[in-house]
């Protein structure tokens, strides 16, 4: 009899054990996308990792070209996005928006300081050869039906792009936007309306982790509200900007 109970102690404590690794392991895995080479991705990729830390659990970010990142967390490849917009949980079925949203942008139009183009509205844009970053979803939406589409395959890109003169407009978040030309020392860019559209941005995790949705969803909130989110937000900002 002793014997057996001694088994059965046994038996429960490497279960414990077991399922400890494996949370552990599991917490250790979780790898979520992000666009490469836009900087609103970047603080987010500060930002993110501190929110499932207050959760105890440990997540990475791995940077992707826009469109890869959306099938990577769609197909569950990948765990989620890190950020995107509301309409990106529309056309990307096997994901689930976490509610509240954690961060924003703004859809900002930049030319070369000798155009003389008025913009007060995106309707403005129309006639003119814009350019915009391939897969990121706002400048998809704020630029459909438009005649004169150009595609880059990262902000830089874009934004030689427009110091040569290949387009007349560089459509894209307006810190990305300064910070881009910050980076690539840029001469003689202006930007025409920093604020054309506003878009609230949200963390997507693919369905398979559907449990985890309401956890992070209610941590959002609450730092949101004692402020301590704000904090995070300001501390990456100046780590990126």
């Amino acid at each position: 009899m002793i014997v057996i109970k001694l088994t059965k102690v046994f038996t429960v404590w490497l279960f414990i054990i077991s399922l400890h690794i494996f949370n552990h392991s599991y917490a250790q895995q979780l790898n979520f996308a992000s666009i490469k080479l836009l900087s609103e991705q970047q603080v987010a990729k500060i930002v993110l990792p501190q929110i499932y830390q207050k959760l105890g659990k440990t997540i990475t970010v791995t940077p992707l070209p826009a469109n890869r990142a959306q099938q990577e967390a769609n197909s569950g490849v990948k765990d989620g996005e890190i950020l995107r917009i509301f309409n990106y949980g529309i056309e990307t079925p096997h994901v689930i928006r976490v509610p509240t949203p954690y961060y924003y942008l703004t859809t900002a139009a930049f030319t070369q300081e000798k155009n003389e183009i008025t913009v007060k509205q995106l309707a403005d844009l129309s006639p003119y050869r814009v350019g915009i970053v391939r897969g990121v979803k706002h400048t998809n939406y704020a630029t459909k039906g438009f005649p004169r589409v150009y595609l880059s395959n990262n902000s830089e890109q874009l934004f030689r792009q427009l110091a040569q003169g290949n387009i007349d407009i560089a459509l894209t978040n307006y810190r990305n936007g300064i910070y881009t030309i910050n980076k690539l020392n840029l001469q003689a860019i202006k930007v025409l309306d920093k604020e054309l559209t506003y878009e609230p941005l949200y963390h997507y995790i693919n369905k398979k982790h559907a449990d985890m949705v309401e956890p992070v969803n209610q941590m959002i909130r609450q730092l949101t509200t004692s402020g301590e989110l704000e904090q995070m937000i300001k501390h990456a900002e100046n780590q990126i900007y």
